[in-house]
């Protein structure tokens, strides 16, 4: 999936905080929780590729092959085993950050295919977050190659450097949440629920048949595809491709469903990182990925 030309008509998210009801503007807790007893988060190296990549989902290319690829995600609060397996990859080049998917999945479902829905209330999905200075980025994708995303703005800088004009276009947007102030700080952050990643580039393959319960599936394989050059609106300044030995936070995430078990409606989130509570947004907890000019 390409996003749609910037400059394109705007678009609205329909159906979240729950179906058929627009996001509008939503105070949400800030996601703290304590994490000074956690092992420290993981130091990734991402290498480069030279060769041009396929965004077919497959991750059939040799640099997947060769990629280091995360152990399997923890439960996102305390580390413990998940359920089923994920694991991602990272890789790079001047033009985009390339990031790969496997999940383990034995009943595939999707239901969630309009704009910008949260596809983790309904079905299992995979998120990436990438860290830029004062801003981050969000997206999650669903087995239906439909994805949301969302641009994180930390509130606290555009007040103490005057940027007061940013602060109004971010107070005006149709539909936003606002998490509230961790400990410490004075202004949390706004998440815009309708923002597009100029260039976004996304891809889903299935080993398995989609909504068929009775088919033991295997799981599915995701391959995202973020130019730089729309990464430099979460950059806050920081270079976009970045220089070998520079460093981004970041961090992934499995929201996976039960469906036919004793657990049947319950859901489990798993990690990269083990973060200390069930809320992602903590970006303390998230992998520092380091750039490489190594091939991979």
């Amino acid at each position: 999936m390409t996003d749609e030309k910037a400059g394109g008509p705007q678009r609205r998210i329909v159906n979240f905080p729950m179906r058929g009801q627009p996001g509008r503007h939503l105070v949400c807790p800030s996601g703290q929780a304590p994490y000074d007893h956690l092992p420290p988060v993981v130091r990734y190296t991402c290498r480069r590729v030279t060769d041009a990549m396929k965004i077919d989902g497959g991750l059939t290319e040799k640099a997947w092959e060769n990629a280091e690829w995360s152990s399997p995600f923890v439960e996102i609060s305390d580390g413990g085993v998940a359920s089923v397996a994920t694991r991602l990859a990272l890789l790079w080049d001047a033009d985009f950050l390339y990031a790969g998917y496997r999940v383990e999945d034995h009943d595939i479902r999707g239901s969630m295919g309009a704009f910008h829905d949260h596809v983790y209330m309904e079905d299992d999905d995979v998120e990436l977050f990438v860290e830029g200075d004062g801003y981050y980025y969000e997206i999650g994708i669903n087995p239906l190659n439909n994805v949301y995303e969302l641009r994180w703005t930390w509130l606290e800088p555009l007040v103490r450097e005057q940027r007061y004009e940013e602060l109004e276009v971010l107070l005006r947007r149709e539909d936003y949440l606002y998490y509230v102030a961790r400990d410490g700080d004075k202004l949390g952050r706004i998440g815009d629920l309708n923002y597009r990643l100029p260039g976004l580039q996304t891809a889903v393959h299935l080993d398995g048949v989609l909504n068929q319960p009775e088919i033991n599936d295997r799981g599915w394989t995701v391959e995202f595809a973020l130019p730089w050059d729309g990464l430099r609106s979460v950059s806050g300044g920081a270079p976009m491709p970045p220089r070998a030995g520079d460093t981004l936070r970041m961090m992934g995430y499995r929201m996976h469903h039960f469906r036919a078990d004793e657990k049947s409606g319950q859901h489990e989130a798993s990690t990269w990182n083990v973060v200390g509570g069930g809320n992602i947004h903590n970006p303390d907890r998230w992998s520092t990925v380091v750039f490489s000019d190594e091939v991979v």
